[in-house]
C-alpha cells in the first residue's frame, strides 16, 4: 500500500486495501493466540499461507512502484518543520484530490522529525471523521495504528502510516454530506434551531 503506484485504477486500491487489512487482521490474531493452541496454530499457517499468496497475486499492482518519501533522498526538506503545521497540510492535501504521495511525504515529514506519533494518528482520524467514508477507511486507520503501535516510529511503523495516508488521500475528498448531518445534530442537542421562522403569516 505504501509503494501502490498511481497509474493504477482507482477501484485497484481496494485490492491493496485488502491485502493490507488481511495481514493486520492475521496479524492481531497470531498476536492473541500465540503458540500454545495446536489447533489455532494450524488455522494460523493456513491463514499465513492465504496472506502470502493474497500478496503475491497483487504484486503487479506496484509495478512500477511508487517511491518511499523520506529514505535518505532529502525530497522532504521543501516541506514545514513545525508538526501542526504538517498536520495542517496534511489535512490541506485530503481537502483536493490527487495529492497522494504529498500526503505521504507529510507523513514522513512529521515522523522523521521525532514529531508526536499520536498526534499524527490523531490527524488521520479527524480526515477519516469529516468525511463521508465507509468502512474501508476506517479498516484501514485501525490497520495502521495497531501495528504502528507496536513497531513505533521505526523505517517499518513510518512505511505503515505512509501507507494509510496514501490511501486516505486517494480517497479524498468526499461530498461531506455525513459531516454536515453530525453538525446538524450537535446543534441540536445543544439546543439550537435549524431554520430562523419569518414569523407567523
Amino acid at each position: 500500500m505504501a509503494r501502490f503506484g498511481n497509474a493504477n485504477e482507482h477501484a485497484d486500491w481496494e485490492t491493496a486495501h485488502d491485502v493490507f487489512t488481511y495481514a493486520n487482521a492475521l496479524h492481531q490474531m497470531l498476536r492473541r493466540i500465540g503458540t500454545a493452541d495446536m489447533d489455532g496454530y494450524v488455522t494460523a499457517v493456513r491463514g499465513i499461507m492465504h496472506g502470502a499468496m493474497a500478496l503475491y497475486l497483487a504484486r503487479y499492482l506496484n509495478v512500477p512502484a511508487a517511491r518511499m518519501p523520506g529514505d535518505g533522498n532529502g525530497q522532504l526538506d521543501d516541506l514545514p518543520t513545525d508538526a501542526e503545521t504538517i498536520r495542517t497540510a496534511l489535512l490541506d492535501a485530503f481537502d483536493r484530490q490527487r495529492h497522494v504521495d504529498l500526503a505521504a511525504r507529510l507523513v514522513a515529514r512529521h515522523l522523521t522529525l521525532g514529531h508526536p506519533p499520536q498526534a499524527l494518528i490523531a490527524t488521520l482520524a479527524l480526515a477519516v471523521l469529516r468525511e463521508d467514508a465507509g468502512f474501508h477507511a476506517d479498516q484501514m486507520l485501525e490497520a495502521g495504528a495497531r501495528p504502528f503501535a507496536v513497531r513505533g516510529n521505526t523505517d517499518e511503523g513510518r512505511h505503515i502510516l505512509i501507507a494509510v495516508a496514501r490511501y486516505l488521500a486517494a480517497h479524498s475528498p468526499t461530498e461531506r454530506g455525513t459531516l454536515q448531518t453530525a453538525d446538524i445534530a450537535r446543534r441540536l442537542m445543544q439546543g439550537g434551531e435549524l431554520h430562523q421562522g419569518a414569523g407567523a403569516s
